[in-house]
């Protein structure tokens, strides 16, 4: 099956059958441009060119064919640049073919054409930043639509009104300011902070009132510094770790801030060592706490006296321990093992509560409880002999075997 020819498709065909003339090949010319088929069109009026002579009153056409076909061919890239939504190439192309072909009506009526979309676009851009109060980027867009189209019909009302509201917030950010000034003067700082911020958010840009608000911050920052000082005094350091911290978010600056946040941080944790070595010893379990106590001592500048303290205090239990141990000991008879841990409980000591009494008491009594028991067996008389062990019986009823020794006599 064959396709349909095109018109230009059958003038070609009809010129390549017969001897083209003069008006044929201008004909050839035209058609190919109105057909876009630019390339063709090109070469044919070359051709045209240099076949019809130069005295021809048909040059004058031909001449101006081919410069349709040029501003043709550029028309239709400047054309899908545009649609592809690519403005900014187009008009350098269009630019270009206006630099050949000044003063060209279609060159020009694109352009207005692109030039109206552009600030359409623009247009849109300023609406969309008035909205979210953008207003310095409303003014920028509105100047750029008038840019593209200075007659445009909606945008110099646009940037009238960008205008005056921008005169509006430069008014109330001027008397938000001088309201932080004077609340600054009277020290209301978070008063003062609250006003320089309302005022920079009506003038974003304004210097001044950037400073002012560090400067608020800076004095606030002092304050928390201040409290800060007072609670390290009081020994409350997680406490004060939270004030430093506040300062330094107040004045991020500040190198004095920012060490002592550091040394608060240290002493904090320092102090969670401690109170966890505490734990472990109402527990008994020391080894566990005076390892605690170690990390502590060891990274601690201000709480040297408080581990000393509580490592007294773990020694202090230890010898509670080994007194009350001593004591269960002796209440049950095991003289020889309470004399040993009293002995423990003063080493290193010259006293601790009645140990070293109890102590020697213990040493009599053993050393009473032998003799004792020495006459008692050496005893010939059953009455003598139940007598001594009688004598060890109030002081040390389970000595030895004395218990049955007694009930043996006792039956006799």
């Amino acid at each position: 099956m064959t396709r349909p020819l095109t018109a230009a498709a059958l003038l070609l065909s009809a010129c390549a059958s017969s001897n083209s003339t003069d008006e044929q090949l201008l004909l050839e010319v035209q058609i190919l441009t109105r057909s876009g088929d630019y390339q063709a069109a090109a070469r044919a009026a070359e051709a045209a060119q240099a076949q019809i002579p130069a005295d021809s009153p048909l040059q004058d056409q031909l001449n101006r064919a081919a410069v349709e076909v040029s501003i043709a061919s550029g028309l239709d890239v400047v054309r899908s640049l545009s649609f592809a939504d690519q403005d900014d190439e187009a008009l350098v192309v269009l630019s270009e073919l206006e630099e050949r072909f000044p003063g060209e009506p279609m060159l020009e009526a694109w352009r207005r054409l692109i030039q109206r979309k552009q600030a359409d676009l623009w247009f849109e851009v300023a609406r969309g930043a008035m909205a979210t109060g953008q207003f310095e980027a409303a003014r920028l867009a509105y100047e750029r639509a008038m840019e593209f189209e200075p007659d445009h019909t909606l945008a110099p009302a646009g940037l009238a009104r960008v205008q005056l509201l921008e005169d509006y917030r430069a008014g109330l950010a001027k008397d938000y300011y001088f309201s932080g000034v004077r609340d600054l003067t009277e020290q209301r700082l978070n008063e003062s902070e609250n006003s320089f911020e309302k005022s920079r958010r009506y003038d974003a840009e304004s210097e001044r009132t950037r400073r002012r608000i560090a400067e608020v911050r800076r004095e606030k920052a002092q304050g928390r510094v201040e409290y800060a000082e007072l609670l390290v005094a009081d020994r409350r350091y997680a406490a004060a770790r939270a004030e430093y911290a506040a300062a330094y978010r107040l004045d991020p600056g500040s190198e004095a801030i920012a060490e002592a946040l550091a040394a608060m941080r240290v002493e904090a944790e320092v102090a969670a060592l401690l109170s966890e070595a505490e734990s472990f010893v109402l527990r008994s379990e020391f080894d566990e706490a005076e390892l605690l106590i170690s990390e502590a001592g060891e990274r601690t500048v201000l709480q040297a006296d408080v581990v000393e303290a509580t490592r007294g205090r773990i020694s202090s239990t230890q010898v509670d321990l080994l007194y009350q141990r001593a004591l269960d000991l002796e209440h049950d008879f095991l003289f020889g093992e309470a004399i040993a841990l009293y002995g423990e409980v003063l080493d290193g000591r010259d006293f601790y509560e009645d140990a070293r009494a109890r102590m020697e008491a213990l040493e009599t009594y053993v050393s009473e409880a032998a003799r004792l028991y020495t006459e008692a067996q050496a005893a010939e008389a059953p009455a003598a002999k139940l007598e001594k062990l009688r004598q060890i019986e109030t002081f040390w009823p389970e000595y030895e075997d004395i218990l049955d020794q007694i009930r043996a006599l006792d039956g006799e």
